[in-house]
């Protein structure tokens, strides 16, 4: 006979084995402590600090209304819903994996929405614990600095925020208004307070600045001018730069007296784009007579290189990438488009015979290309952790070399 638990224990208490298992804070707190060891072991923890926060903070909590799994073999990829159940061994063990957990998929469609499987985009997650330990930890905070957060999500990394300076000195915003309600009340009923924000993030938050520092848990295709007014000479800015073409790069910045800011890549990151920056969809390709050709110094490998198309990246604003196309039975081609301008390029060719490539409109974007990957290649191709950037409130400069040396730029808009 199993042996009875008290009445009210059930809500929090589960059957296995023929026992009676462990209260739910009981286990979750086991699992935080398990989760605390793999990420110092895995060398992602360094500081007591931080290592408190993750065995303190209740990432189950945040997760309440369930995740999305990736079908396995599907492609594109498909999700599948996951719906919280706090009585299971499996669902508390995924919450503690050091793994990225999709919370909503196409900005609108959470778990309990589908009973099938929906083959969207993901827009909003709680990103792998090593990776929010590792941003962390890079942010250097100190006792009674302020922090503003741009991208809530599930409000997880907020939680980890306020358990280390208190949340009266964090603020944090996410685009989403149903995500920050979500985000809000998951924090407060965890007993952290924090200033929870909906509005566009990349417009800072002026209402509580200036910060010590700023961290972003989405990408931008430039560091926001409004992050670097908004934050404290000697504060520090730590955001992803993503483009169009994928590539991205950690950047920590320390914020300068003038209103510039400088620092250098610290990792290859890569989070979700600010949903302002996603993608268009409205790209059209030009007509397959449409523009001025010429021979091709630079071949697809190119685009398939993560530290070029970076490169490419940060010396045009907007570009986007569509590969093997191929129209009236001619072979596959790259096509490089520019809405803003419409503005393209085609490559095409293999590296036996050579490459072509034919550009139209207000650029010529593999002239532009061409350019930057030499200055890339003269100065030794670099990897994107060997890459410093500036900007000030006008432009954003990727320094290939030493500063004063060669470097890349594009406007900030």
């Amino acid at each position: 006979m199993k042996p009875a638990c008290p009445w009210w224990q059930h809500s929090l208490t589960y059957w296995r084995e023929g026992r009676c298992m462990t209260d739910l804070k009981q286990a979750a707190a086991r699992l935080r402590k398990q989760l605390a060891d793999r990420l110092e072991e895995d060398g992602h923890l360094k500081s007591a600090e931080w290592r408190a926060a993750v065995e303190a903070v209740p990432r189950h909590e945040f997760l309440s209304s369930g995740i999305f799994r990736p079908v396995p073999g599907s492609s594109p990829t498909a999700y599948g819903p996951v719906l919280a159940d706090e009585r299971s061994d499996a669902w508390l063990a995924l919450c503690y994996s050091d793994e990225s957990l999709v919370t909503q998929i196409a900005g609108v469609i959470e778990p309990r929405d589908i009973t099938g499987t929906i083959a969207r985009l993901p827009s909003s997650s709680s990103t792998l614990p090593s990776l929010m330990i590792d941003m962390l930890e890079a942010l250097d905070v100190r006792d009674g600095n302020s922090v503003l957060e741009i991208g809530t999500g599930t409000g997880y990394n907020a939680g980890l925020l306020a358990h280390r300076i208190g949340p009266e000195n964090v603020t944090t915003v996410d685009t989403d208004a149903g995500v920050a309600a979500k985000a809000r009340n998951a924090l407060w009923g965890c007993g952290y307070p924090v200033t929870v924000v909906a509005a566009d993030g990349r417009q800072g938050f002026s209402e509580n600045a200036p910060y010590d520092r700023v961290i972003a848990t989405c990408s931008v295709a430039h560091v926001r001018p409004e992050w670097v007014a908004q934050t404290k000479p000697g504060g520090v800015v730590l955001t992803t730069i993503r483009g169009g073409l994928w590539s991205s790069g950690l950047a920590k910045l320390t914020v300068h007296d003038d209103g510039t800011a400088e620092g250098r890549f610290i990792s290859e990151a890569s989070f979700m784009r600010a949903r302002q920056e996603e993608p268009n969809s409205d790209n059209s390709l030009p007509a397959i007579d449409e523009g001025e050709q010429r021979p091709a110094t630079l071949g697809a490998d190119i685009l398939n290189d993560w530290t070029a198309r970076f490169i490419l990246d940060n010396c045009m604003a907007g570009l986007s990438l569509i590969n093997g196309v191929s129209l009236n039975g001619e072979p596959p081609s790259d096509y490089l488009l520019n809405s803003a301008t419409n503005s393209f390029a085609v490559l095409s060719g293999n590296s036996r015979d050579g490459y072509l490539v034919r550009q139209g409109g207000r650029i010529r974007i593999w002239d532009l290309a061409e350019e930057a990957i030499s200055k890339w290649k003269e100065s030794g191709s670099p990897s994107v952790a060997d890459l410093r950037i500036r900007v000030t409130p006008h432009v954003q400069q990727i320094l290939l070399e030493k500063p004063g040396g060669a470097y890349l730029e594009k406007p900030i808009n």
